[in-house]
C-alpha cells in the first residue's frame, strides 16, 4: 500500500514541474505588446473597386434656340432635337418660335440688349449686318466634314465678312411662278411657251381687264420685295441683285421699268396678297391667272391630286437658269453672349448634315444646301442641273455688305406702298434716287 501511494506522490511532482516549465516558457510571449496595424484580406472585387479612380458628374450644357418658322416646320424641328437630345445627353435644348414676318425686329432688338438666344435661325439676308454689329460668333467649327465644300456660293458668299464665317445655312426656298395652265392656254393659246416676254405679259393684263376683274392676272405679296424681284426677274429674264450698283439706273429705260410699269397701269387686275395661303386658295379656285409663291408650297400645291373642276397648275422656275436669283436661304447663327459655344457648335452641326437636309426636303419641300444631294437624286437634279457653271445657285450674289439688310428694307417700305396705290412710279424714281 506505502508502495502505491509513493507511487502516487512522484507522478504529481512530474506534472507539477512540467506545468512550471511552460508557464516559464510562455511568459516572455504573454507580456509582448500588441500589433499596431491589423492585417485584413481584401476579395479582389473590393480591391479593384479601392483603387478605381473616383467618377466625376457630367457637366450638362444648356442652349436656347429661337426659330422664325411656320407651326408645322417648328413641329418638325422639336422632333429632330429630341432625337438630338436623346443621342446628346450632356447638352440640354430649349426651343422656342417667333412669327416671321416679326423675325428681324424681335433678333434685334434682343441683341442689342444682349439677351439673344444662343442659336438663332435668322435669313441669310441679315447675317453680316448682325456680324458686324458684334451680336454674333464666326461659325466656321460648325461646318464638320464635308459641310464646307458642299455649300452653293449664293448660299455662302452673304455669310462670310471679315475672313471668317458668321452662318451655317438649313434650307433655300426661292420664289417660282405658278400658272393656272388651262387658263394660260386659253388666252395665249396652246402653243405658248415659258417663259413670257413683256409683249406676252402685256397681252395678260389687257384680257384681264376685259374681264372686268372676274380673273386676275398676277397674285403677289404686297409686302416682300423679294417676291417682287423674283416676278421683275421672270418678266426681264435678268438678275436683280444689281439694281443697287452705283451706274445702275434699273427704272429708266429698262425692262425692269416696263415690268413696274405694267404693275402701275393694272393695278386694278392684280390680286395683291397678305400669305401665301391665299395664293393657293385663288389658283385653285381658278380666279387667278398666275402667282408668285415660295418653291417648298407651289410643289406641293400642284402635287396635289385635283377634282374635275379644278384647273391644272405648272411650275415655272426659269428664272433659275439666271446667274442669280434670291434664295431666300436661312442659316443658324450663334450669339456672342452663349455660354455654351462647343454645344452650340455641335447642334448646328448635327441640324445641317445630308440626312437632316433630306428630311426637311421631305417634310417642308424646302431645297437642299449640299451640292451632292442633287447628283444622286433625280427630281432635284432637274430642278438645279450640275455642281457648278454660271447659273443658279452656283454664282454669288453681286453685293453682300451689311447694308443689304437696310437695302432690302428700303424696298419693302416702297413696294407697299407702291402696292397699295400709295405710291405713283415717278415718286418710286424720286425716292429710290434719293436714296442711293
Amino acid at each position: 500500500m506505502e508502495k502505491v501511494k509513493a507511487v502516487a506522490r512522484s507522478k504529481s511532482a512530474l506534472v507539477f514541474l512540467l506545468l512550471c516549465m511552460m508557464i516559464l516558457i510562455l511568459s516572455p510571449w504573454a507580456d509582448a505588446p500588441s500589433p499596431m496595424n491589423s492585417v485584413a484580406i481584401v476579395p479582389e472585387e473590393m480591391e479593384a473597386a479601392a483603387s478605381a479612380e473616383p467618377v466625376m458628374t457630367q457637366e450638362i450644357a444648356e442652349l436656347t434656340v429661337e426659330v422664325a418658322m411656320g407651326e408645322q416646320e417648328y413641329q418638325d424641328l422639336v422632333a429632330q432635337n429630341e432625337e438630338f437630345m436623346r443621342d446628346h445627353p450632356d447638352i440640354l435644348i430649349e426651343l422656342q418660335r417667333i412669327n416671321p414676318k416679326q423675325a428681324y425686329s424681335t433678333y434685334k432688338t434682343s441683341s442689342q440688349l444682349e439677351q439673344a438666344a444662343d442659336i438663332m435661325l435668322i435669313s441669310n439676308e441679315w447675317v453680316i449686318e448682325f456680324a458686324s454689329s458684334g451680336y454674333l460668333l464666326p461659325a466656321d467649327a460648325a461646318f464638320a466634314g464635308k459641310a464646307l465644300a458642299e455649300q452653293f456660293d449664293a448660299l455662302a458668299a452673304p455669310l462670310k465678312w471679315n475672313g471668317y464665317l458668321w452662318g451655317v445655312p438649313r434650307d433655300m426656298d426661292p420664289f417660282v411662278l405658278v400658272w393656272n395652265q388651262d387658263m394660260l392656254h386659253e388666252w395665249l393659246g396652246e402653243d405658248i411657251a415659258l417663259p413670257l416676254t413683256i409683249e406676252q405679259w402685256t397681252a395678260l393684263t389687257e384680257k384681264s381687264a376685259l374681264l372686268e376683274g372676274l380673273f386676275s392676272w398676277l397674285a403677289i405679296d404686297r409686302e416682300d420685295p423679294l417676291a417682287l424681284m423674283a416676278w421683275l426677274e421672270n418678266v426681264a429674264s435678268q438678275r436683280s441683285d444689281g439694281i443697287w450698283d452705283e451706274d445702275s439706273e434699273p427704272w429708266n429705260g429698262t425692262l425692269f421699268e416696263q415690268a413696274l410699269s405694267l404693275l402701275d397701269q393694272n393695278r386694278a387686275s392684280l390680286q395683291l396678297i397678305g400669305s401665301t395661303v391665299e395664293a393657293a386658295r385663288a389658283l385653285k379656285e381658278g380666279t387667278v391667272l398666275a402667282a408668285v409663291i415660295p418653291y417648298s408650297e407651289a410643289a406641293a400645291l400642284v402635287d396635289q391630286p385635283r377634282s374635275a373642276p379644278q384647273p391644272k397648275l405648272v411650275v415655272d422656275h426659269y428664272s433659275w437658269k439666271l446667274p442669280f436669283v434670291w434664295p431666300r436661304g436661312n442659316s443658324y447663327v450663334i450669339s456672342s453672349n452663349t455660354k455654351a459655344e462647343e454645344a452650340a457648335y455641335t447642334w448646328i452641326s448635327e441640324m445641317t448634315r445630308d440626312q437632316t437636309q433630306l428630311r426637311i426636303i421631305e417634310q417642308e419641300g424646302k431645297l437642299p444646301v449640299y451640292r451632292s444631294l442633287y447628283d444622286s437624286d433625280r427630281k432635284l437634279s432637274n430642278l438645279i442641273p450640275g455642281r457648278s457653271g454660271q447659273s443658279f445657285p452656283n454664282q454669288p450674289p453681286l453685293y453682300t455688305g451689311p447694308e443689304t439688310s437696310v437695302r432690302l428694307e428700303q424696298m419693302r417700305d416702297l413696294w407697299t406702298r407702291f402696292a397699295l396705290g400709295n405710291l405713283t412710279l415717278d415718286e418710286w424714281k424720286e425716292e429710290w434716287s434719293s436714296k442711293e
